[in-house]
């Protein structure tokens, strides 16, 4: 009985990577506190959100609020606050 070798063949698909690997790689290669991050951007939020707000702006971008959770951040297209921008980014890092 002879076997025939089984051949692999490149997928012609692009490869993908996945918001949960992304976050990962943010952590784990860049030191990005993702706790912190979104703790953050709790604090910028959760006052907005409990009156009933659907988007608050903060530090030149948009965050998208909807069924009580950020679900997405855009930039504001208004100039942003370099000062609170470098603030957030020592904090992330930390």
């Amino acid at each position: 009985m002879s076997h025939k070798p089984f051949k692999f063949s490149p997928s012609k698909e692009p490869l993908q990577v996945t918001e949960h690997a992304v976050c990962r790689y943010l952590e784990r290669a860049y030191g990005f506190n993702l706790d912190a991050i979104r703790e953050h951007i709790i604090g910028i939020c959760a006052a907005p959100a409990a009156f009933g707000a659907v988007c608050v702006r903060a530090e030149g971008l948009r965050f998208e609020i909807a069924d009580n959770k950020v679900v997405t951040v855009a930039p504001d297209g208004a100039a942003p606050n370099r000062t609170g921008q470098k603030l957030a980014m020592e904090r992330v890092r930390a």
